[in-house]
Formats: structure tokens, sequence, C-alpha cells
């Protein structure tokens, strides 16, 4: 009993240590003076309306991060839907391997990445938009392959039998029967592949160019000269959208499902 009530002790402080930065972030917004104070004096929306008036972060945030995302998100599900394919229904040489690489998002931490890439386009030049979208591309994969396995796991394989049996060959089996079984999970994957690519800055910090600043690295240039609650309304803003993917996710695929595998 003892040990029981321990546990639900350590699960509250865990959920308070996690949730209380955005907490704090999202009150501090409201604030209306320049200084971040928690709680706030009082209730106001001037910082988001100076968020939306500052062509920085609207540009950031429309032109570049929004707009990179929604094509992070794409080009990582026609990748990963043909890999997570082959690793849930083939056994082949080297299947493991490839199971390890694509299954494992945090063997090398994004900031390695990061360099690595910056390294690599120092050599050989590529856009600036190009250089973010193969860098989210890279962290983003291995997250959308082990949601869209873990979709593939729970589907029944004998339906595409079943297809095959009646006469479709593989390709239409696989775009008539397989797509629409996991449709949901693609799309969490792509969904997934779209929250990584928003918020991400350990990357993109190594790969933004002058006019492709994303809104993390944005936030992070204005933390180097300023402080005001203008920050705390763009956290407020992402964590929200963020709130809003994880719903949908949880809604189509189950969090719980892909987490697990």
């Amino acid at each position: 009993m003892m040990l029981r009530g321990l546990h639900r002790l350590y699960l509250v402080l865990m959920f308070v240590f996690l949730l209380a930065p955005v907490v704090v972030a999202v009150f501090t917004s409201f604030n209306p003076t320049r200084l971040n104070l928690f709680p706030p004096k009082g209730f106001s929306l001037l910082w988001y309306r100076e968020f939306l008036q500052a062509e920085n972060f609207t540009h950031a945030f429309v032109a570049v991060s929004l707009k990179l995302a929604v094509i992070v998100a794409v080009i990582t599900g026609l990748l990963g839907l043909p890999v997570a394919y082959a690793l849930s229904r083939y056994r082949f040489a080297g299947r493991t391997l490839l199971q390890t690489m694509f299954l494992s998002p945090m063997m090398v931490p994004q900031m390695v990445v990061g360099i690595a890439l910056l390294l690599f386009f120092a050599r050989y030049t590529f856009a600036d938009e190009l250089r973010i979208i193969i860098g989210h591309t890279l962290i983003a994969l291995p997250i959308a392959v082990r949601a869209i396995t873990a979709s593939l796991e729970g589907s029944d394989p004998q339906l595409e039998e079943a297809a095959k049996s009646l006469g479709a060959n593989p390709l239409q089996t696989f775009a008539r029967v397989t797509v629409p079984l996991i449709g949901s999970g693609l799309l969490a994957a792509m969904l997934f592949a779209f929250t990584l690519s928003f918020t991400d800055v350990n990357v993109a910090l190594f790969l933004t160019g002058p006019r492709t600043t994303t809104l993390p690295v944005e936030v992070f240039a204005y933390l180097r000269w300023e402080s005001t609650p203008v920050i705390a309304a763009v956290a407020a803003v992402q964590v929200g959208m963020i709130l809003l993917v994880a719903l949908v996710i949880n809604r189509l695929a189950g969090l719980e499902a892909i987490l697990k595998y």
C-alpha cells in the first residue's frame, strides 16, 4: 500500500516537473507589462498582438516553419510508408540492421546530426530551404517509420492475402487494401513529423539562412538581446499547436500503441 502511494507521488511530481515550465510560459504570456512576471499582474493579449505584428516572427512562423513542416510531413510519409511496410511484411538479409537504424531515433543526438549536416553542406551547396527539409526529414523519419510499423503490426495481413487470392497484384493490394487499413497510422506519422519539424531547434540552428530562419531559431536569436513576454506568447502558440496535434494523433492511431512499439 505504501509502495503504491510512493509510486503515485512520484508520478505526480514528474507530472508537475514536466508541466510547470509550460504553465509558467502560458500564464506569463498574458502579462500587461514588459516584465516576465509569474503570476501575471493582470490580464492582457498585448504580447499576442505583438507576436502577430512582428514581421520576423510571422515570417518565421508562416513562411518558414509552417511551410517546411508540411513539406517534411509529406516527404516523411512517402518515405516512411514503404520502409515500414518492408520491415513489417518481409524477411530479408540486413532487416535487423535496418530496424535498428530506423526504429531507434535516439541513437544519434540531434545536435550531432546538425553538425554533421553543416559540414556536409559546407562542401556541397544546397538551397537554404532544402537543407532544412533534409535535416528535418532525417530526424523525423525514424519516428514516422515507428508509427507506421505499429499501425501495420496492428492490421490483419490476412486481408491482404484475401485480396491477392481474388486476383489483385501486389501494387493493387498495397494501394487498395494496405494503405486504407493503416491510413490513420500514416496520418499520425505525418503529424509526428510535422511536430518535430515545427519545434526543432537543434538541427535548424545549423542550417538556417537569412530568409529561412525557423520560428524556434528566431526565438533563440531574439533571446540573445531581449526578453519580453512576446516569447511566452510564441511558446503558448506552439504548445497549443502541439497539444492539438497530439490529440489528433491519439485519436487516429493511439499514442500508447505507437510508443509501446
